[in-house]
C-alpha cells in the first residue's frame, strides 16, 4: 500500500473490538506514536459493546471477526443500522477468502490480517478515513474468482434435489455457509477433522466447486445458512 498523507485537522478516532487483550494492547501500542490517530475506546466484544461504541463516537471501529461468545459480523450489522456514519475495518488472524466475502456482504470498509505491519495498519486507517477502502489483495482475488466460478456450479446444480447429499454432508454445507473452519465443524458434528476434510472434498466434486467459498456460496443460495 502506498503511503497515505492525511488531510485531517483533527485525529481519527478509533475504537478497538477484540476479545484478546494482547491484540488490543498491541494495537494501542501502534497508535501511541501516531498523532493523527486517537484511541477513544476498546472492548472485548461481549454484551454492551454497542453501547460503548455509541458513547465513544469513533470515526472507525477496528473489529475482530471471531469473538468468543459473539460475532464480529453481527456487530457490524448492528452498527450499520444504528450508527451508519461509523466506518468499520475488519481485522482477523484468519486469512480466509470466505471471511473477506462476508466482509463485502456486510458493507464494511476493509479487511486486513492481524499480522499486518504498523505502517500498513495506520495507512489502512487513514485511507478509510479519507473515504477509501482497503482489502487484502490476494484474498480479494481469491474471493472474486471463487464467486465467479461458483456461478457456473450453481447453473449446473442449483437445488439439493439434483445432487444426492448425505445428512452429514448437508450439515457441513450449512456450517460452511456460516464461515465455520474445519476444527469448528469437527467439534459441532463430533467427527474427526480428517472426516470433515474428506466430506468437503466430496462436496466439491458433487458441485464442481474449486474451493470452500464456492461451496459456501452454493449453500447460501440453497438457503442453508
Amino acid at each position: 500500500m502506498r503511503t497515505i498523507v492525511s488531510n485531517h485537522q483533527t485525529p481519527i478516532n478509533i475504537f478497538i473490538v477484540d476479545d484478546h487483550e494482547v491484540v488490543r494492547q498491541g494495537l494501542k501500542a501502534i497508535f501511541q506514536d501516531e498523532p493523527e490517530i486517537k484511541l477513544v475506546g476498546e472492548s472485548d466484544g461481549q454484551k454492551g459493546v454497542l453501547g460503548e461504541i455509541i458513547k465513544a463516537q469513533p470515526d472507525i471501529v477496528l473489529l475482530d471477526i471471531r469473538i468468543s461468545g459473539s460475532d464480529g459480523f453481527e456487530i457490524a450489522s448492528q452498527l450499520n443500522i444504528k450508527l451508519p456514519s461509523i466506518k468499520i475495518l475488519m481485522i482477523s488472524g484468519y486469512e480466509s477468502e470466505l471471511y473477506l466475502y462476508e466482509s463485502l456482504n456486510h458493507k464494511v470498509k476493509g479487511f486486513i490480517p492481524k499480522g499486518s505491519s504498523k505502517a500498513y495498519v495506520c495507512a489502512a486507517i487513514k485511507m478509510i478515513a479519507l473515504g477509501g477502502t482497503v482489502w487484502h489483495d490476494e484474498l480479494l482475488y481469491r474471493a472474486i474468482y471463487g464467486l465467479r466460478s461458483s456461478n457456473e456450479a450453481l447453473n449446473k446444480k442449483m437445488v439439493i434435489g439434483e445432487t444426492h447429499l448425505k445428512p452429514r454432508e448437508l450439515k457441513i454445507l450449512g456450517l460452511l455457509a456460516k464461515g465455520k473452519l474445519n476444527k469448528e465443524i469437527s467439534g459441532e458434528l463430533q467427527i474427526s477433522i480428517d472426516t470433515v476434510k474428506k466430506d468437503i472434498q466430496q462436496l466439491k466434486k458433487k458441485y464442481g466447486a474449486l474451493n470452500r467459498i464456492q461451496l459456501a456460496t452454493i449453500a447460501t443460495e440453497m438457503q442453508l445458512k
